[in-house]
Protein backbone atom coordinates (compact mmCIF):
# COMPACT_ATOMS: atom_id res chain seq x y z
CA UNK A 1 0.00 0.00 0.00
CA UNK A 2 0.88 3.69 0.02
CA UNK A 3 2.93 4.94 2.95
CA UNK A 4 0.83 6.61 5.27
CA UNK A 5 2.47 9.79 7.59
CA UNK A 6 5.16 7.77 9.63
CA UNK A 7 6.69 4.72 8.50
CA UNK A 8 6.60 3.03 11.56
CA UNK A 9 2.72 3.94 12.39
CA UNK A 10 2.00 2.86 8.60
CA UNK A 11 3.56 -0.77 9.54
CA UNK A 12 1.40 -1.08 12.11
CA UNK A 13 -1.69 -0.60 10.17
CA UNK A 14 -0.55 -2.70 7.83
CA UNK A 15 0.24 -5.67 9.64
CA UNK A 16 -3.08 -5.05 11.59
CA UNK A 17 -4.88 -5.00 8.52
CA UNK A 18 -3.43 -7.99 7.66
CA UNK A 19 -4.25 -10.11 10.66
CA UNK A 20 -7.97 -8.77 10.34
CA UNK A 21 -8.22 -9.63 6.88
CA UNK A 22 -6.98 -13.31 7.98
CA UNK A 23 -9.38 -13.92 10.07
CA UNK A 24 -11.57 -14.66 7.01
CA UNK A 25 -15.03 -13.54 8.24
CA UNK A 26 -13.71 -9.71 7.07
CA UNK A 27 -13.68 -8.19 3.72
CA UNK A 28 -11.43 -5.35 2.10
CA UNK A 29 -13.18 -2.72 0.96
CA UNK A 30 -10.37 0.07 0.39
CA UNK A 31 -6.97 0.26 1.53
CA UNK A 32 -4.82 3.60 0.48
CA UNK A 33 -3.15 7.02 2.06
CA UNK A 34 -3.41 5.44 5.96
CA UNK A 35 -6.71 4.51 5.80
CA UNK A 36 -8.28 1.22 5.24
CA UNK A 37 -12.18 -0.01 5.59
CA UNK A 38 -13.23 -3.82 6.01
CA UNK A 39 -16.64 -5.26 6.30
CA UNK A 40 -18.07 -8.40 7.41
CA UNK A 41 -18.18 -11.03 5.14
CA UNK A 42 -21.81 -12.84 6.65
CA UNK A 43 -22.55 -10.04 9.48
CA UNK A 44 -22.83 -6.47 9.92
CA UNK A 45 -19.68 -5.07 10.45
CA UNK A 46 -17.58 -1.61 9.59
CA UNK A 47 -13.80 -1.06 10.89
CA UNK A 48 -11.90 1.43 9.90
CA UNK A 49 -8.19 1.61 10.67
CA UNK A 50 -7.08 5.43 10.11
CA UNK A 51 -2.97 5.74 10.56
CA UNK A 52 -1.70 9.06 11.97
CA UNK A 53 2.26 9.66 12.81
CA UNK A 54 3.15 8.69 16.36
CA UNK A 55 4.07 12.64 17.53
CA UNK A 56 0.90 13.97 16.07
CA UNK A 57 -1.23 15.88 18.05
CA UNK A 58 -4.60 15.38 19.28
CA UNK A 59 -6.09 18.38 17.04
CA UNK A 60 -4.48 16.89 14.14
CA UNK A 61 -5.65 13.17 14.67
CA UNK A 62 -9.13 14.40 15.57
CA UNK A 63 -9.18 16.51 11.81
CA UNK A 64 -8.20 13.26 10.85
CA UNK A 65 -10.95 10.90 12.46
CA UNK A 66 -14.07 13.32 12.45
CA UNK A 67 -14.75 14.02 9.15
CA UNK A 68 -14.90 10.02 8.79
CA UNK A 69 -17.13 9.75 11.87
CA UNK A 70 -19.41 12.48 10.39
CA UNK A 71 -19.23 10.09 7.45
CA UNK A 72 -21.45 7.30 9.13
CA UNK A 73 -25.35 7.16 7.58
CA UNK A 74 -28.24 6.37 10.02
CA UNK A 75 -29.02 2.66 9.56
CA UNK A 76 -25.77 1.65 8.52
CA UNK A 77 -23.83 -1.16 10.13
CA UNK A 78 -22.11 -0.94 13.07
CA UNK A 79 -18.74 0.63 12.73
CA UNK A 80 -15.36 0.70 14.64
CA UNK A 81 -12.89 2.95 14.38
CA UNK A 82 -9.33 1.97 14.90
CA UNK A 83 -6.31 4.61 15.27
CA UNK A 84 -3.12 3.65 14.44
CA UNK A 85 -0.17 5.90 15.75
CA UNK A 86 -0.62 9.05 18.36
CA UNK A 87 0.54 9.58 21.65
CA UNK A 88 -1.60 7.19 24.11
CA UNK A 89 -2.79 10.74 25.38
CA UNK A 90 -3.28 12.35 22.30
CA UNK A 91 -4.71 9.61 20.58
CA UNK A 92 -7.73 8.84 23.47
CA UNK A 93 -8.30 12.49 23.92
CA UNK A 94 -8.54 13.30 20.04
CA UNK A 95 -11.09 9.87 19.77
CA UNK A 96 -13.32 10.85 22.90
CA UNK A 97 -13.86 14.27 21.53
CA UNK A 98 -14.70 12.65 17.68
CA UNK A 99 -17.02 9.99 19.07
CA UNK A 100 -20.40 12.17 19.23
CA UNK A 101 -23.40 12.45 21.51
CA UNK A 102 -25.91 10.94 19.65
CA UNK A 103 -25.04 7.84 17.50
CA UNK A 104 -26.51 6.96 14.31
CA UNK A 105 -25.06 3.86 14.59
CA UNK A 106 -23.37 2.17 17.34
CA UNK A 107 -19.66 3.18 17.30
CA UNK A 108 -16.87 2.05 18.66
CA UNK A 109 -13.75 3.70 18.62
CA UNK A 110 -9.77 2.56 19.69
CA UNK A 111 -6.04 3.40 19.70
CA UNK A 112 -3.81 0.98 18.57
CA UNK A 113 -0.31 2.89 20.10
CA UNK A 114 3.37 2.78 18.93
CA UNK A 115 4.11 0.06 20.92
CA UNK A 116 1.46 -1.66 19.66
CA UNK A 117 -0.76 -2.02 22.61
CA UNK A 118 -4.84 -1.62 22.08
CA UNK A 119 -6.84 0.52 24.38
CA UNK A 120 -10.65 0.82 24.05
CA UNK A 121 -11.72 4.45 24.11
CA UNK A 122 -15.20 4.08 23.40
CA UNK A 123 -18.18 2.25 22.84
CA UNK A 124 -18.16 -1.39 22.73
CA UNK A 125 -15.34 -4.39 22.16
CA UNK A 126 -14.49 -5.51 18.73
CA UNK A 127 -13.51 -9.49 19.88
CA UNK A 128 -12.02 -9.52 16.28
CA UNK A 129 -9.89 -6.56 16.82
CA UNK A 130 -8.59 -7.88 20.19
CA UNK A 131 -7.54 -11.05 18.22
CA UNK A 132 -5.52 -9.40 15.78
CA UNK A 133 -3.98 -6.92 18.08
CA UNK A 134 -2.79 -9.98 19.98
CA UNK A 135 -1.45 -11.77 16.63
CA UNK A 136 0.12 -8.04 15.71
CA UNK A 137 4.07 -8.93 16.17
CA UNK A 138 3.50 -12.55 14.26
CA UNK A 139 1.72 -10.66 11.28
CA UNK A 140 3.33 -10.20 8.04
CA UNK A 141 1.47 -7.21 5.88
CA UNK A 142 -0.42 -8.12 2.61
CA UNK A 143 2.00 -7.87 -0.39
CA UNK A 144 1.02 -5.76 -3.75
CA UNK A 145 -0.99 -8.92 -5.67
CA UNK A 146 -2.89 -9.75 -2.07
CA UNK A 147 -3.70 -6.47 -1.56
CA UNK A 148 -5.48 -6.29 -4.94
CA UNK A 149 -6.75 -9.30 -4.79
CA UNK A 150 -8.78 -8.29 -1.30
CA UNK A 151 -9.57 -5.18 -2.60
CA UNK A 152 -11.23 -7.22 -5.60
CA UNK A 153 -12.91 -9.64 -4.07
CA UNK A 154 -14.39 -7.47 -1.26
CA UNK A 155 -15.15 -4.37 -4.35
CA UNK A 156 -17.27 -7.33 -6.60
CA UNK A 157 -19.25 -7.84 -2.66
CA UNK A 158 -19.90 -4.51 -2.20
CA UNK A 159 -21.43 -4.38 -6.19
CA UNK A 160 -22.92 -7.39 -5.50
CA UNK A 161 -25.16 -5.85 -2.76
CA UNK A 162 -25.89 -2.95 -4.35
CA UNK A 163 -27.03 -5.40 -6.81
CA UNK A 164 -29.61 -7.04 -4.11
CA UNK A 165 -30.34 -3.92 -3.09
CA UNK A 166 -31.86 -2.64 -6.53
CA UNK A 167 -33.45 -5.70 -7.35
CA UNK A 168 -35.16 -5.09 -3.95
CA UNK A 169 -36.55 -1.39 -4.64
CA UNK A 170 -37.52 -1.86 -7.69
CA UNK A 171 -40.74 -2.78 -7.33
CA UNK A 172 -43.82 -0.73 -5.66
CA UNK A 173 -47.04 -0.68 -8.19
CA UNK A 174 -49.00 -2.34 -5.78
CA UNK A 175 -47.76 -0.21 -2.68
CA UNK A 176 -48.08 2.68 -5.09
CA UNK A 177 -51.76 1.70 -5.79
CA UNK A 178 -52.46 1.22 -1.79
CA UNK A 179 -50.89 4.61 -1.00
CA UNK A 180 -53.25 6.11 -3.66
CA UNK A 181 -56.31 5.03 -3.08
CA UNK A 182 -56.08 6.09 1.07
CA UNK A 183 -55.36 9.32 -0.11
CA UNK A 184 -58.25 9.78 -2.37
CA UNK A 185 -60.50 8.17 0.08
CA UNK A 186 -59.24 10.23 2.97
CA UNK A 187 -60.02 13.28 0.62
CA UNK A 188 -63.62 11.87 0.14
CA UNK A 189 -64.16 11.61 3.68
CA UNK A 190 -63.82 15.73 3.86
CA UNK A 191 -65.74 16.43 0.21
CA UNK A 192 -69.03 17.06 2.03
CA UNK A 193 -68.96 19.76 3.83
CA UNK A 194 -67.50 20.99 7.58
CA UNK A 195 -68.85 18.99 10.48
CA UNK A 196 -69.19 15.49 8.47
CA UNK A 197 -65.70 14.04 8.70
CA UNK A 198 -66.41 11.95 11.28
CA UNK A 199 -69.81 10.66 10.25
CA UNK A 200 -68.67 10.22 6.50
CA UNK A 201 -65.61 7.94 7.64
CA UNK A 202 -68.90 5.78 9.60
CA UNK A 203 -70.79 5.45 6.39
CA UNK A 204 -67.74 4.65 4.10
CA UNK A 205 -66.80 1.88 5.98
CA UNK A 206 -65.16 2.57 9.44
CA UNK A 207 -64.51 -1.12 11.33
CA UNK A 208 -66.98 -1.82 14.32
CA UNK A 209 -67.27 -5.62 15.95
CA UNK A 210 -70.94 -4.51 16.49
CA UNK A 211 -71.86 -3.25 12.96
CA UNK A 212 -69.48 -6.45 11.42
CA UNK A 213 -72.16 -8.66 13.56
CA UNK A 214 -74.94 -7.09 11.95
CA UNK A 215 -73.01 -8.33 8.39
CA UNK A 216 -71.42 -5.52 7.28
CA UNK A 217 -68.62 -7.59 6.72
CA UNK A 218 -67.52 -5.24 3.67
CA UNK A 219 -65.99 -2.88 6.93
CA UNK A 220 -63.27 -5.28 7.62
CA UNK A 221 -61.58 -4.46 4.24
CA UNK A 222 -62.74 -0.70 3.43
CA UNK A 223 -61.26 0.35 6.74
CA UNK A 224 -58.05 -0.07 6.03
CA UNK A 225 -57.77 2.37 3.61
CA UNK A 226 -59.73 4.98 5.58
CA UNK A 227 -57.86 7.48 8.22
CA UNK A 228 -58.38 9.55 10.86
CA UNK A 229 -56.97 12.71 9.48
CA UNK A 230 -53.85 13.61 7.14
CA UNK A 231 -51.09 13.22 10.21
CA UNK A 232 -53.16 9.81 10.71
CA UNK A 233 -52.38 9.30 6.45
CA UNK A 234 -49.08 10.69 6.44
CA UNK A 235 -47.65 8.62 8.92
CA UNK A 236 -49.20 4.79 7.85
CA UNK A 237 -48.24 5.33 4.50
CA UNK A 238 -44.18 6.66 5.44
CA UNK A 239 -44.12 3.59 6.81
CA UNK A 240 -45.68 1.57 3.94
CA UNK A 241 -43.67 3.34 1.43
CA UNK A 242 -40.49 3.08 3.62
CA UNK A 243 -40.61 -0.96 3.63
CA UNK A 244 -43.53 -1.88 1.47
CA UNK A 245 -42.00 -1.70 -1.64
CA UNK A 246 -38.93 -4.25 -0.50
CA UNK A 247 -41.22 -6.54 0.64
CA UNK A 248 -43.38 -6.87 -2.71
CA UNK A 249 -39.74 -7.16 -4.91
CA UNK A 250 -39.08 -9.74 -2.58
CA UNK A 251 -42.32 -11.89 -2.76
CA UNK A 252 -43.78 -10.55 -6.03
CA UNK A 253 -46.65 -8.30 -6.43
CA UNK A 254 -49.09 -11.06 -6.04
CA UNK A 255 -47.81 -12.70 -2.67
CA UNK A 256 -47.17 -9.31 -1.19
CA UNK A 257 -51.26 -8.39 -2.07
CA UNK A 258 -51.97 -11.44 -0.31
CA UNK A 259 -50.42 -10.58 2.57
CA UNK A 260 -51.33 -6.95 2.80
CA UNK A 261 -54.97 -8.12 2.51
CA UNK A 262 -54.85 -10.78 4.99
CA UNK A 263 -52.72 -9.02 7.64
CA UNK A 264 -55.55 -6.21 6.87
CA UNK A 265 -58.20 -8.76 7.54
CA UNK A 266 -56.29 -9.93 10.90
CA UNK A 267 -55.60 -6.54 12.14
CA UNK A 268 -59.36 -5.57 11.85
CA UNK A 269 -60.55 -9.16 13.22
CA UNK A 270 -58.92 -8.81 16.07
CA UNK A 271 -59.77 -4.66 16.78
CA UNK A 272 -63.68 -5.61 16.61
CA UNK A 273 -64.22 -8.74 18.13
CA UNK A 274 -62.39 -8.35 21.14
CA UNK A 275 -63.25 -4.36 21.73
CA UNK A 276 -66.67 -2.45 20.53
CA UNK A 277 -64.55 0.96 19.14
CA UNK A 278 -65.36 1.84 15.75
CA UNK A 279 -61.94 2.15 14.00
CA UNK A 280 -60.28 3.40 11.19
CA UNK A 281 -56.54 3.22 9.10
CA UNK A 282 -54.00 0.78 7.28
CA UNK A 283 -52.07 0.11 10.28
CA UNK A 284 -53.26 -3.44 10.60
CA UNK A 285 -52.33 -4.15 7.16
CA UNK A 286 -48.66 -2.44 8.08
CA UNK A 287 -48.11 -3.89 11.50
CA UNK A 288 -48.06 -6.99 9.45
CA UNK A 289 -45.72 -5.95 6.60
CA UNK A 290 -43.14 -4.93 9.32
CA UNK A 291 -43.61 -8.50 11.18
CA UNK A 292 -43.26 -10.18 7.73
CA UNK A 293 -40.05 -8.30 7.66
CA UNK A 294 -38.74 -9.71 11.33
CA UNK A 295 -40.29 -13.32 9.97
CA UNK A 296 -37.68 -12.80 7.18
CA UNK A 297 -35.00 -12.10 9.54
CA UNK A 298 -35.62 -15.00 11.36
CA UNK A 299 -36.61 -17.64 9.01
CA UNK A 300 -35.14 -16.24 5.58
CA UNK A 301 -36.00 -19.64 3.78
CA UNK A 302 -32.76 -18.78 1.73
CA UNK A 303 -34.29 -15.89 0.10
CA UNK A 304 -31.38 -13.61 0.92
CA UNK A 305 -27.24 -13.96 1.21
CA UNK A 306 -26.82 -14.27 4.98
CA UNK A 307 -24.76 -10.51 5.09
CA UNK A 308 -28.03 -9.04 4.38
CA UNK A 309 -30.17 -11.24 6.81
CA UNK A 310 -27.60 -10.64 9.43
CA UNK A 311 -28.27 -6.85 8.89
CA UNK A 312 -31.72 -7.35 8.91
CA UNK A 313 -31.80 -8.84 12.51
CA UNK A 314 -29.34 -6.20 13.72
CA UNK A 315 -32.17 -3.77 12.75
CA UNK A 316 -35.71 -5.16 13.23
CA UNK A 317 -36.12 -4.73 16.79
CA UNK A 318 -35.73 -1.33 17.45
CA UNK A 319 -38.39 -0.23 15.12
CA UNK A 320 -40.79 -3.24 16.09
CA UNK A 321 -40.08 -1.94 19.74
CA UNK A 322 -40.56 1.88 19.24
CA UNK A 323 -43.97 1.13 17.27
CA UNK A 324 -44.80 -1.47 20.05
CA UNK A 325 -44.71 1.51 22.40
CA UNK A 326 -46.85 3.52 20.60
CA UNK A 327 -49.54 1.76 20.00
CA UNK A 328 -50.37 1.88 23.68
CA UNK A 329 -51.03 5.68 22.96
CA UNK A 330 -54.80 6.60 23.95
CA UNK A 331 -56.87 6.80 20.53
CA UNK A 332 -54.28 3.60 19.40
CA UNK A 333 -55.83 0.59 18.26
CA UNK A 334 -53.41 -1.92 19.59
CA UNK A 335 -55.83 -4.76 19.09
CA UNK A 336 -55.54 -3.76 15.21
CA UNK A 337 -51.51 -4.00 15.25
CA UNK A 338 -51.06 -6.89 17.03
CA UNK A 339 -54.14 -8.84 15.00
CA UNK A 340 -52.18 -7.76 11.92
CA UNK A 341 -48.68 -8.12 13.10
CA UNK A 342 -49.35 -11.81 14.02
CA UNK A 343 -50.80 -13.03 10.66
CA UNK A 344 -48.38 -11.41 8.88
CA UNK A 345 -45.72 -13.25 10.81
CA UNK A 346 -47.18 -15.88 10.79
CA UNK A 347 -47.78 -15.98 7.02
CA UNK A 348 -43.85 -15.40 6.33
CA UNK A 349 -42.52 -17.42 8.50
CA UNK A 350 -44.58 -20.54 6.95
CA UNK A 351 -46.25 -20.56 3.86
CA UNK A 352 -45.40 -17.28 2.10
CA UNK A 353 -41.93 -17.52 1.05
CA UNK A 354 -42.46 -21.35 -0.15
CA UNK A 355 -41.21 -21.93 -3.92
CA UNK A 356 -39.93 -18.17 -4.45
CA UNK A 357 -36.66 -17.58 -6.13
CA UNK A 358 -34.01 -16.48 -4.21
CA UNK A 359 -32.92 -13.30 -4.92
CA UNK A 360 -29.08 -14.12 -5.54
CA UNK A 361 -27.88 -17.56 -6.26
CA UNK A 362 -24.69 -18.43 -7.66
CA UNK A 363 -26.09 -19.60 -10.92
CA UNK A 364 -26.89 -16.60 -13.16
CA UNK A 365 -29.46 -18.28 -14.40
CA UNK A 366 -31.94 -18.64 -11.12
CA UNK A 367 -31.14 -15.09 -10.00
CA UNK A 368 -33.70 -12.97 -10.31
CA UNK A 369 -32.92 -10.22 -12.90
CA UNK A 370 -36.78 -8.40 -13.01
CA UNK A 371 -39.22 -8.15 -10.16
CA UNK A 372 -41.58 -10.60 -12.11
CA UNK A 373 -38.84 -13.25 -11.73
CA UNK A 374 -39.56 -14.10 -7.87
CA UNK A 375 -41.89 -17.26 -9.45
CA UNK A 376 -39.55 -19.63 -11.25
CA UNK A 377 -42.84 -20.50 -13.30
CA UNK A 378 -46.24 -19.66 -13.80
CA UNK A 379 -48.44 -19.78 -10.81
CA UNK A 380 -52.18 -19.88 -11.98
CA UNK A 381 -53.92 -20.77 -8.17
CA UNK A 382 -51.50 -18.23 -6.88
CA UNK A 383 -52.63 -15.62 -9.35
CA UNK A 384 -56.47 -16.35 -8.67
CA UNK A 385 -55.88 -15.94 -4.95
CA UNK A 386 -54.32 -13.05 -5.56
CA UNK A 387 -56.81 -11.41 -7.63
CA UNK A 388 -60.29 -12.41 -5.20
CA UNK A 389 -57.88 -10.54 -2.26
CA UNK A 390 -57.47 -7.66 -4.63
CA UNK A 391 -61.13 -7.49 -5.61
CA UNK A 392 -62.21 -8.05 -2.51
CA UNK A 393 -60.62 -5.26 -1.47
CA UNK A 394 -61.65 -2.47 -4.26
CA UNK A 395 -65.23 -4.39 -3.42
CA UNK A 396 -66.00 -3.82 0.14
CA UNK A 397 -65.20 -0.01 -0.38
CA UNK A 398 -67.00 -0.03 -3.35
CA UNK A 399 -69.96 -1.60 -0.93
CA UNK A 400 -69.55 1.07 1.67
CA UNK A 401 -69.98 3.97 -0.68
CA UNK A 402 -73.08 1.88 -1.92
CA UNK A 403 -74.53 0.98 1.93
CA UNK A 404 -73.32 4.15 3.44
CA UNK A 405 -74.31 6.87 1.01
CA UNK A 406 -71.53 9.77 2.44
CA UNK A 407 -73.41 12.01 -0.22
CA UNK A 408 -76.47 12.52 1.21
CA UNK A 409 -74.51 13.78 4.48
CA UNK A 410 -74.09 17.73 2.13
CA UNK A 411 -77.72 18.08 2.20
CA UNK A 412 -80.60 18.22 5.12
CA UNK A 413 -82.04 15.49 5.48
CA UNK A 414 -85.52 14.22 4.15
CA UNK A 415 -88.06 13.50 6.55
CA UNK A 416 -90.92 10.73 6.66
CA UNK A 417 -94.15 10.85 8.24
CA UNK A 418 -93.93 7.50 10.84
CA UNK A 419 -96.36 6.32 13.20
CA UNK A 420 -94.86 5.54 16.36
CA UNK A 421 -96.34 1.91 17.09
CA UNK A 422 -99.68 1.83 17.88
CA UNK A 423 -99.73 4.98 20.52
CA UNK A 424 -101.45 6.93 17.81
CA UNK A 425 -98.62 9.12 17.89
CA UNK A 426 -96.55 10.21 14.60
CA UNK A 427 -93.85 12.78 13.57
CA UNK A 428 -91.69 13.16 10.70
CA UNK A 429 -88.06 11.15 10.80
CA UNK A 430 -84.99 10.68 8.54
CA UNK A 431 -85.09 7.93 6.27
CA UNK A 432 -81.91 6.72 7.43
CA UNK A 433 -83.76 6.83 11.13
CA UNK A 434 -86.68 5.19 10.34
CA UNK A 435 -84.73 2.74 8.57
CA UNK A 436 -82.80 1.68 12.21
CA UNK A 437 -86.25 1.33 14.18
CA UNK A 438 -86.56 -0.47 17.46
CA UNK A 439 -88.20 -1.10 20.78
CA UNK A 440 -87.62 -1.72 24.05
CA UNK A 441 -89.49 -2.00 27.42
CA UNK A 442 -87.17 -0.75 30.14
CA UNK A 443 -88.99 -0.95 33.62
CA UNK A 444 -92.46 -0.99 32.51
CA UNK A 445 -92.13 1.89 30.20
CA UNK A 446 -91.76 1.47 26.12
CA UNK A 447 -89.02 3.12 24.21
CA UNK A 448 -89.26 3.69 20.46
CA UNK A 449 -85.71 4.17 18.83
CA UNK A 450 -84.90 5.61 15.59
CA UNK A 451 -81.30 5.61 14.25
CA UNK A 452 -78.30 4.31 15.41
CA UNK A 453 -75.19 6.15 16.38
CA UNK A 454 -72.78 6.75 14.61
CA UNK A 455 -73.78 5.73 11.21
CA UNK A 456 -77.34 7.72 11.16
CA UNK A 457 -75.26 10.88 12.86
CA UNK A 458 -78.96 11.29 14.62
CA UNK A 459 -80.68 9.21 16.89
CA UNK A 460 -84.56 9.55 18.03
CA UNK A 461 -85.98 8.03 21.51
CA UNK A 462 -89.59 8.56 22.41
CA UNK A 463 -91.55 7.11 25.58
CA UNK A 464 -94.77 8.13 25.89
CA UNK A 465 -96.96 8.26 29.28
CA UNK A 466 -100.91 8.03 29.63
CA UNK A 467 -102.03 10.85 31.58
CA UNK A 468 -105.47 10.55 34.29
CA UNK A 469 -107.52 12.78 30.87
CA UNK A 470 -106.57 15.80 29.06
CA UNK A 471 -104.48 18.72 31.00
CA UNK A 472 -107.09 21.70 31.19
CA UNK A 473 -105.89 24.69 29.12
CA UNK A 474 -105.61 26.96 32.10
CA UNK A 475 -103.30 23.97 34.17
CA UNK A 476 -100.89 23.83 31.35
CA UNK A 477 -98.67 26.52 32.04
CA UNK A 478 -98.60 25.11 35.46
CA UNK A 479 -97.76 21.43 34.19
CA UNK A 480 -94.97 21.98 31.84
CA UNK A 481 -93.39 24.37 34.39
CA UNK A 482 -93.15 21.37 36.47
CA UNK A 483 -91.74 19.59 34.12
CA UNK A 484 -89.39 22.28 33.52
CA UNK A 485 -87.75 22.08 36.52
CA UNK A 486 -87.69 18.42 36.77
CA UNK A 487 -85.89 18.56 33.44
CA UNK A 488 -83.26 21.07 34.81
CA UNK A 489 -82.63 18.68 38.08
CA UNK A 490 -82.49 15.51 36.54
CA UNK A 491 -79.75 15.69 33.91
CA UNK A 492 -78.33 12.12 32.93
CA UNK A 493 -75.17 11.33 34.98
CA UNK A 494 -72.09 13.29 33.91
CA UNK A 495 -73.81 15.43 31.49
CA UNK A 496 -72.65 18.97 31.19
CA UNK A 497 -75.45 21.52 30.78
CA UNK A 498 -75.73 23.25 27.16
CA UNK A 499 -78.08 26.02 28.78
CA UNK A 500 -81.11 25.77 31.64
CA UNK A 501 -84.17 23.76 30.82
CA UNK A 502 -86.63 26.42 29.19
CA UNK A 503 -90.12 26.99 27.39
CA UNK A 504 -91.10 27.10 23.88
CA UNK A 505 -93.31 26.90 21.40
CA UNK A 506 -93.09 23.94 18.55
CA UNK A 507 -95.26 23.24 15.78
CA UNK A 508 -97.92 25.67 17.54
CA UNK A 509 -97.56 23.91 20.51
CA UNK A 510 -96.10 24.81 23.89
CA UNK A 511 -93.28 22.73 24.77
CA UNK A 512 -90.18 22.62 26.86
CA UNK A 513 -86.59 21.65 26.24
CA UNK A 514 -83.52 21.19 27.67
CA UNK A 515 -79.42 20.23 26.05
CA UNK A 516 -77.16 18.37 27.33
CA UNK A 517 -73.61 17.03 26.64
CA UNK A 518 -73.06 13.42 27.74
CA UNK A 519 -69.40 12.43 28.42
CA UNK A 520 -68.99 11.09 24.87
CA UNK A 521 -69.31 14.04 23.53
CA UNK A 522 -72.96 12.95 21.93
CA UNK A 523 -74.93 16.24 22.02
CA UNK A 524 -79.00 15.32 24.14
CA UNK A 525 -81.74 17.33 23.32
CA UNK A 526 -84.39 16.62 25.32
CA UNK A 527 -88.00 17.65 24.38
CA UNK A 528 -91.90 17.30 26.48
CA UNK A 529 -95.13 18.49 24.82
CA UNK A 530 -98.06 17.08 25.80
CA UNK A 531 -100.55 15.85 23.59
CA UNK A 532 -104.65 15.47 24.75
CA UNK A 533 -104.05 12.86 27.30
CA UNK A 534 -100.69 11.63 26.52
CA UNK A 535 -97.17 13.25 27.74
CA UNK A 536 -94.43 12.48 24.95
CA UNK A 537 -90.66 12.83 25.72
CA UNK A 538 -88.86 13.00 23.23
CA UNK A 539 -84.79 12.60 22.76
CA UNK A 540 -82.43 13.58 20.27
CA UNK A 541 -78.86 12.27 20.41
CA UNK A 542 -76.52 13.27 18.11
CA UNK A 543 -72.82 12.86 17.25
CA UNK A 544 -70.91 16.10 18.16
CA UNK A 545 -68.81 16.42 14.45
CA UNK A 546 -72.51 16.14 12.70
CA UNK A 547 -73.12 18.19 9.07
CA UNK A 548 -73.64 22.07 9.40
CA UNK A 549 -77.04 21.16 7.23
CA UNK A 550 -78.69 19.11 10.05
CA UNK A 551 -78.75 22.09 12.60
CA UNK A 552 -81.76 22.14 14.54
CA UNK A 553 -83.24 19.31 13.25
CA UNK A 554 -84.00 18.19 16.81
CA UNK A 555 -86.51 21.21 16.84
CA UNK A 556 -87.60 20.42 13.60
CA UNK A 557 -88.60 16.78 14.45
CA UNK A 558 -90.49 17.68 17.60
CA UNK A 559 -92.64 20.55 16.06
CA UNK A 560 -94.10 17.19 13.68
CA UNK A 561 -95.57 15.59 16.45
CA UNK A 562 -99.44 14.72 16.15
CA UNK A 563 -101.24 12.80 15.19
CA UNK A 564 -101.15 9.80 11.93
Amino acid sequence: MERGPGDEAADRHDRLLAALYGRGDLVLLRSDGGLSELAGRTAPLRVVLVTVADDASAEQIRARIEPLVKAVRAGGPPTHFVLVGGGAAAGRAALSGAAPFVQLVRMGFHHVDAAGALARVKGPALPALDEASARLAEAGPLGPEALAGAIEEGRALAQQERAIVDRLTGSRRVTAVIVVACAALLAVSYAFGPGTHETALWRMGANSGEAVRRGEVYRLLASAFLHADAVHLFVNMLALWSFGPMLEALFGPRRYLLLYGASALGGSLASNLLDDRWSVGASGAIWGLMMAGVGVALRPHGLLPPAMIAQMRSRAWWPLAINLVYSFQPGVDLLAHLGGGVVGFALVVTVLPRGLTPVEQRARRERRERPTDAEPRPRPLLSAAAALVGAAMALSVVVALAAGRPWELAAPPALKRTAVGDTGISLDLPQAAVDAAAVEDLEGVRFYTYGRLPETTIMFQLAIFPLDGEVPPDQLDGFLEQERRTLDERRPAGAVAKGPATRVTLGGRPAVSVRNELPNGVQVVSTIVVLGDKEVVLQAYSTKDRPASWAGIEDKVAATLGSP
